[in-house]
């Protein structure tokens, strides 16, 4: 599985990365006076990127230990893996007959 391409991921970096080239022009045009909100955004982003990496690291985590377990479950039960297969494969059978 790959986290890096999933839609909500890819747009949470454009948000990020919109964000902060918001705070980049911010903290051209504001001078001395909004340095400390800039900061404040700035360091409010760096953690939400932080965040966000944390949170694609659990979901590759989390999503490759579901794939070693069905791996394993399948290796170590082979022919009811089969025989469900066959089950689905006969129900999906049955569903398109009767459409026809």
């Amino acid at each position: 599985m790959n986290v890096e391409n999933s839609e909500p991921i890819r747009q949470l970096h454009k948000v990020l990365a919109e964000l902060e080239g918001l705070a980049r022009s911010t903290a051209e045009k504001a001078g001395e006076g909004g340095t400390d909100l800039i900061g404040q955004l700035k360091e409010a982003l760096a953690t939400a990127r932080s965040r966000l990496a944390d949170a694609e690291r659990t979901l590759r985590r989390d999503a490759t230990e579901g794939v070693k377990s069905a791996d394993q479950y399948v290796h170590d039960h082979t022919w009811m893996s089969i025989g469900i297969a066959a089950a689905v494969a006969f129900l999906l059978g049955a569903l398109t007959a009767r459409r026809d």
